[in-house]
């Protein structure tokens, strides 16, 4: 500003001088615009010279920490193993930012550290998006939600067959989707899922209770009955995964208590059958025996016909060892919420396909 200030005092002089003078023949004065144009060239050459001073040492650095954290959260997800070529670019990037930086920590990297984070970035939520497909797959949800599931798919696979000359946005934006789609498929998915399975649960729990599980294996029927109830309070806290899985643990138990229990009522029930027969052949040979030579009076080793041979045995009752699983206000709950979500879903399954159905009437 000083210069400014004394290049419009040399000018303001200069007129001064001009006008107070008797040459014949006077220079031109100087115009506002000569003057402004001076002014312009001087604030330049200002300029220039504090661009030259300026050090971007402490941006470069904090900038390049927020990089270190994004990279450090790829790590930890398994960016690696999940995409190899993609974390391969962005460690190379990485190496040759952290050179420059080294080598000239005053210029400017903003640009290409910003880049590199998205990138880190970007490989966190990709592998995030495959750990929920990989959840998807296991849990079988891919029907309960085709659109997002494909939708998931197609983006993951667009991520994986970018090049190293994608920019970091780029990438994080297709991160972003796939993550986001196959986060649709999981948990919303899932809970629609998670009911279905919880009603299989209980029917597979009934299917026990008919052949007395609780009697026969009562250990076993215990804890698949107390799995249920977890399964129920997981269920209640939004805890989809914990649910469906508890679910899914207790089905299968009962119903391996009720074929198992089953079988071997059937093969006990064969035996009963055969003895019976042989029974009934011996009753109907004696028949025929008395009928040719009958007894009489009282024989040794037969006993009277009204003689008690064993002591009335008092069973305890099977519906006892039957635990209610549907009773208490968790389970109430979960009952709701399970029901709700499948109404839910197969509402909108049904709006999806009259949609589609509208469209191929369309065409």
């Amino acid at each position: 500003m000083k210069k400014i200030i004394s290049a419009l005092s040399c000018v303001l002089a200069v007129m001064f001088v001009i006008s107070c003078g008797s040459t014949p023949e006077p220079e031109p004065e100087p115009t506002v615009k000569d003057v402004v144009e001076e002014v312009k060239e001087e604030v330049k050459e200002e300029v220039k010279e504090e661009v030259k001073t300026v050090d971007f040492s402490e941006a470069n650095q904090a900038l390049f920490a927020l990089a270190e954290a994004a990279r450090k959260e790829a790590v930890e997800l398994e960016a690696e193993k999940h995409f190899p070529d993609g974390f391969a670019v962005a460690e190379t990037k990485y190496t040759a930012i952290k050179n420059d930086i080294a080598s000239d920590s005053a210029k400017d990297y903003s640009a290409e550290i910003k880049d590199l984070t998205a990138r880190y970035q970007s490989l966190a939520v990709a592998s995030q998006a495959k750990v929920l497909k990989d959840k998807a797959d296991a849990l079988s949800l891919e029907e309960e939600n085709k659109a997002a599931y494909e939708a998931g798919k197609k983006a993951l696979e667009e991520y994986a067959l970018f090049g190293a000359d994608t920019d970091g946005t780029t990438l994080l934006a297709k991160a972003n989707e796939a993550r986001s789609a196959y986060n649709d498929v999981v948990n919303k998915g899932l809970k629609a899922n998670a009911g279905r399975e919880r009603q299989a649960a209980l029917e597979a729990k009934k299917n026990a209770d008919s052949v007395k599980a609780g009697v026969a294996r009562k250990e076993e029927y215990t804890k698949a009955s107390e799995i249920f109830k977890k399964a129920d309070s997981s269920y209640v806290t939004a805890n989809l995964e914990g649910a469906f899985n508890g679910y899914k643990i207790s089905k299968e138990a009962f119903t391996s208590m009720y074929e198992e229990i089953k079988e071997k009522r059937a093969a006990a029930q064969a035996l009963i059958d055969a003895a019976k027969q042989k029974v009934a052949d011996s009753e109907n040979y004696a028949i025929e025996a008395d009928s040719i030579a009958p007894l009489e009076g009282e024989t040794a080793g037969i006993e009277a016909e009204d003689a008690v041979l064993l002591e009335e045995d008092n069973f305890a009752n099977p519906e006892d060892a039957v635990i209610d699983v549907e009773e208490g206000a968790t389970a109430k709950t979960a009952e709701k919420v399970a029901e709700t979500a499948i109404a839910v879903e197969e509402a909108a399954n049904a709006a999806i396909e009259n949609a589609q159905n509208d469209s191929e009437e369309a065409q």
